[in-house]
């Protein structure tokens, strides 16, 4: 599985991305991570104009890797409601998670799953952008993030 980043996500986080000195910090992945759950709980997806052309990560990072399942059922479950597919419609759903996993992938994705993840990221970066400033610091950008989960109106709006 290749992950592309949003157009625009690496100068975002650029103050708040750690040298690679063993201690925890926060990574790229993290970065999409954050993304990719604004855009899924938005059930929006960007176009793949606004990603990078060049892969960034090919899978989890070891920190992600026990996630993978956690990860497909939020895509299944975004794209089953994004769809409009009913949870009686069993033949649909079956399709769906059919088209977007891949159980022998580390990801548990499909070419197709991972292409949408992509761009749920997408969308999510852009919504990010829209709720917040780039940060100066990883305190400022959790703050910040916090809050564009807590506001008033719901991120889809």
């Amino acid at each position: 599985m290749s992950f592309l980043l949003p157009q625009g996500c690496r100068a975002f986080i650029k103050n708040i991305v750690a040298p690679n000195d063993g201690a925890k910090k926060f990574i790229l992945f993290d970065a999409f991570y954050c993304s990719l759950m604004v855009g899924i709980d938005a059930r929006k997806l960007g176009i793949k104009e606004d990603l990078e052309s060049e892969v960034f990560l090919n899978g989890y990072p070891e920190d992600y890797k026990g996630q993978a399942d956690i990860i497909a059922g939020l895509l299944i479950d975004a794209e089953l409601d994004r769809k409009a597919i009913e949870p009686e419609n069993k033949a649909s759903i079956e399709r769906e998670m059919t088209r977007l996993v891949n159980p022998t992938a580390t990801t548990r994705l499909s070419d197709t799953g991972n292409d949408l993840l992509n761009l749920y990221a997408a969308s999510g970066f852009k919504l990010i952008q829209d709720s917040m400033m780039a940060p100066a610091s990883l305190e400022e950008f959790l703050v910040a993030y916090y809050q564009l989960w807590h506001r008033d109106s719901a991120v889809a709006e």
